[in-house]
C-alpha cells in the first residue's frame, strides 16, 4: 500500500493513527493530571521522545551513508528515509517544547535550585539552544540534501543533451556528496547532544565519553530497522511481487554491521566501567541490569544483539522479506528498552512494572502513530512532487 494511492486503506489508516495519537495524548495528559509526583509520566514521555527522534533522524544519515558508498541498491530507500526525518520534525519540536516547558523541573537534577552544581554546561538555557541549534543545522542539512536529490532525480534524463547540462549535473552530483558528509556529521552532533542532555546529564555528576557513540549506534542500528518495516508496509510494489533479494540480502549486510557496532560500544562502555570501579559511575548503569530491570536487560540483549546476530548469519533469512522484518521489529523494540533504561531507573528502583502500565502503552502507539501520520500528510501534500520508486526499484 502506497502513501500516496488513493485507496480507501490509506484513510482507514490515517484515522486509526489519528486515534491511537489521540489515545496517548489523552493518557500522558490524565497520568500528568492525577498522579501525585509526575516525575514517571514525563520520564516515560522522555524515553519515547528520544526513540522516535532517533529512529526518524536516522533516515537522512542512512540515505547520506548510502550515497558515500555508493550503494546502487539503497536508492530503494533512501527517498523513503529522507522523507521520514523531514516529516517528523514538526513533531520532534512540539514534544522537546512540550517537555522543556513543562518536564525540565522533574527530570533534571540541575532544574531543580535546591540542588546546587558548580556544572557551567548545565541550566535551562543552554540545554534549550544546544538542543534547538544542533537539530536546526542537522534538519537544514538534511531538506538541502533531501530537495538537491529531487533535483538531481529531475535532471538526470536530461544531462546528455548538452555539455553544459552534462556539466550542470555532475556539479549536483558532487554537491550532494558534500551535503551527505554534512549530514552525518550534524547527525552525529545533534544525537550527541541528545545523549548528553537525556542520558548523562540527568545523573548527577555522571561522565562517560563513550556514551554519545553508544546512543547514536543504537540510532543508526534502530533506524535503519524502521526504515526497512516502513518500506516493507508501505513502499510500493508490482502486484505479487516481494522485495528484490539483493537488497535484501544487502539490507541484512547493513544490519549486521550496525549490530555488531552497537555491540562494540556496548561493551566498550560497561568495561571502561568495570575496570575503573568508580562507585558513583558505575551504579547507574551497572543498575540498569540488576534487580528488577534484569529480566528487560536481557530481553535487550537477546532482541538487539543475540537473534539478529545469529539470524543474519543464514542467507536463506537474509533473503527472506518476512524474517528481516522480524528482525527488524526485534530490533527496534530492543532499542526501545535500552532507552528506557537509560532513563527510568534513575527515577524508579523498577519495582512497580512501568514498562507495563497503560500511559507507556499508549505513548509507544501515540509515537508510532505520529509517525506514520507524519508520513501520510507529507505525501498528501507533496505526493505530485515526491513520489516512491518501487522496491527493488533501480
Amino acid at each position: 500500500m502506497s502513501f500516496s494511492g488513493s485507496s480507501n486503506g490509506v484513510f482507514m489508516i490515517f484515522w486509526v493513527m489519528l486515534a491511537v495519537l489521540l489515545n496517548g495524548v489523552i493518557s500522558f495528559a490524565y497520568s500528568v493530571r492525577a498522579a501525585g509526583d509526575t516525575t514517571l509520566p514525563w520520564a516515560i514521555l522522555a524515553v519515547n521522545f528520544v526513540f522516535f527522534t532517533g529512529i526518524t533522524q536516522t533516515g537522512a544519515a542512512f540515505s547520506a551513508i548510502m550515497r558515500l558508498t555508493k550503494s546502487e541498491w539503497g536508492k530503494s530507500y533512501s527517498r523513503l528515509a529522507e522523507i521520514l526525518t523531514l516529516s517528523f520534525m514538526p513533531v520532534a519540536a512540539i514534544v522537546f517544547i512540550i517537555l522543556y516547558v513543562f518536564g525540565t523541573g522533574r527530570l533534571f537534577y540541575w532544574a531543580n535550585p535546591v540542588g546546587a552544581h558548580g556544572n557551567p554546561w548545565v541550566g535551562r538555557g543552554l540545554f534549550f539552544w544546544r538542543n534547538v541549534i544542533t537539530n536546526a543545522l542537522f534538519y537544514i542539512t538534511s531538506y538541502l540534501y533531501f530537495s538537491s536529490g529531487r533535483r538531481e532525480e529531475a535532471d538526470a534524463q536530461h544531462f546528455i543533451e548538452s555539455r553544459e547540462k552534462a556539466q550542470a549535473w555532475y556539479g549536483l552530483k558532487k554537491r550532494l556528496n558534500i551535503l551527505a558528509g554534512a549530514v552525518c556529521f550534524f547527525y552525529v552532533i545533534a544525537n550527541t547532544a541528545i545523549a548528553w542532555d537525556f542520558g548523562m546529564m540527568i545523573i548527577p555528576e555522571w561522565e562517560n565519553s563513550i556514551f554519545p557513540p553508544y546512543f547514536w549506534s543504537g540510532n543508526l542500528l534502530s533506524g535503519a530497522a524502521f526504515v526497512f518495516l516502513i518500506a516493507f508496509f508501505f513502499m510500493p510494489r508490482g502486484h505479487g511481487k516481494g522485495m528484490d533479494k539483493g537488497a535484501l540480502d544487502s539490507m541484512g549486510t547493513v544490519f549486521m554491521g550496525f549490530v555488531l557496532l552497537w555491540v562494540y560500544m556496548f561493551w566498550s562502555q560497561h568495561i571502561v566501567l568495570w575496570y575503573a570501579n568508580v562507585p558513583h559511575l558505575m551504579e547507574p548503569v551497572f543498575k540498569q541490569m540488576s534487580g528488577n530491570f534484569a529480566p528487560i536487560f536481557i530481553f535487550m540483549l537477546l532482541t538487539i544483539f543475540v537473534i539478529p546476530f545469529i539470524a543474519l548469519l543464514f542467507k536463506r533469512l537474509k533473503r527472506s522479506t518476512n524474517a528481516m522484518a522480524i528482525i527488524a521489529g526485534l530490533i527496534c523494540a530492543g532499542i526501545w528498552v535500552n532507552r528506557y533504561l537509560m532513563i527510568i531507573p534513575i527515577f524508579s528502583d523498577g519495582g512497580e512494572w512501568i514498562i507495563a502500565r497503560w500511559t507507556n502503552i499508549s505513548l509507544i502507539f501515540g509515537g508510532l502513530a505520529s509517525t506514520i501520520l507524519s508520513l501520510i500528510v507529507f505525501f498528501r501534500l507533496f505526493s505530485k512532487r515526491f513520489r516512491l520508486p518501487g522496491i527493488g526499484q533501480r
